[in-house]
């Protein structure tokens, strides 16, 4: 009898430390039996529902803690869960004294007496409603990163994609720049191959005009010293023409004292002192005033002729030039 008074002493003790552990512990412990009725909860449960005594708990319902639609969808699955597979852990709604609903992690484990049969079950709670409100924070802040992700990618894209056509331009204005280059070279080739080529054509230009220069040099020489030639072929002429014009008054006169000389001796008239004396002027006899008078003439006929030539030479050397 004394041992086992000692025994539930003992038993007694543990169930007080238990319920001390369980008094300070964070997370909400409810035990409800297999009616679902509660048996035992600790103050992190009575607080985290609502509540504020424990005592006021004790032989209500579990469905206390829970809608109606909670206990349909969620809480009985679960328990029933627990008692087939003797402990179970998953996300469980609850509502609070006031009707607000609330999220907790729950781990619910069945409780055996000394037989092995199923008693009730023993529930921890841990509320996440800041968990679930900060996972709520950090799921709207990720969908907030990902949708500047997504316009940040989206701009990156449309400036990768202006980037890659300015390249492109770039590229092409490049092409198109060396290949302005390749012409402007062969232009500038082609220009210096002409400047050579007129430059040749400059020096032998410049050739080409000193020896026309040079031609007309010696053209303009030769055509001083023709002109100085033919002026003194006209000098020379005009003397000619003057001592041909004294000879042909001379062979006139001549030729009139020969015709009257004739007339008379014509006529059968003696030639007179003055006859004589103009025969006398002759400085020949008066029997050969005839033949002086032929001579005469025949002289003058040859100087005519020989002063004619240069005539003619200087109108051949004039149609020449």
């Amino acid at each position: 009898m004394d041992s086992v008074i000692a025994a539930h002493q003992q038993v007694g003790r543990t169930l007080r430390h238990l319920v001390a552990i369980a008094e300070r512990g964070r997370e909400g412990i409810v035990v409800f039996d297999l009616n679902r009725v509660i048996q035992f909860v600790n103050a992190a449960w009575a607080v985290m529902h609502g509540y504020k005594t424990t005592d006021e708990l004790i032989g209500k319902q579990i469905s206390t803690f829970h809608t109606e639609e909670q206990m349909a969808s969620d809480v009985i699955p679960f328990i029933e869960e627990t008692e087939q597979r003797g402990r179970f852990t998953g996300r469980l709604g609850h509502v609070r004294g006031d009707g607000t609903p609330f999220f907790t992690e729950m781990l619910m484990v069945v409780l055996n007496d000394d037989a092995g049969r199923a008693v009730g079950v023993i529930g921890f709670a841990a509320d996440i409603t800041e968990k679930e409100r900060t996972e709520e924070e950090l799921k709207r802040y990720r969908h907030h990163m990902a949708e500047l992700i997504k316009q940040r990618t989206e701009e990156l894209d449309a400036a990768n994609s202006r980037l890659q056509s300015q390249v492109t331009e770039h590229e092409q204005a490049g092409q198109k720049l060396k290949q302005e280059m390749a012409e402007l070279s062969a232009a500038s080739e082609q220009l210096r191959e002409q400047i050579r080529e007129h430059e040749q054509a400059k020096d032998e230009l410049e050739q080409h005009i000193d020896k026309l220069e040079q031609r007309l040099r010696r053209q303009s020489d030769e055509l001083t010293a023709a002109k100085a030639q033919f002026q003194d072929e006209i000098t020379m002429r005009k003397k000619q023409d003057e001592y041909f014009k004294q000879q042909t008054d001379t062979i006139k006169a001549a030729g009139e004292r020969l015709q009257a000389q004739i007339d008379k001796l014509s006529a059968g008239a003696p030639i007179g002192e003055s006859d004589m004396s103009k025969a006398g002027d002759w400085g020949e006899p008066a029997g050969s005033i005839m033949d002086n008078e032929k001579t005469m003439l025949e002289n003058v006929f040859r100087q005519n002729v020989v002063l004619q030539k240069p005539k003619l030479n200087t109108a051949a050397e004039e149609n020449s030039h």
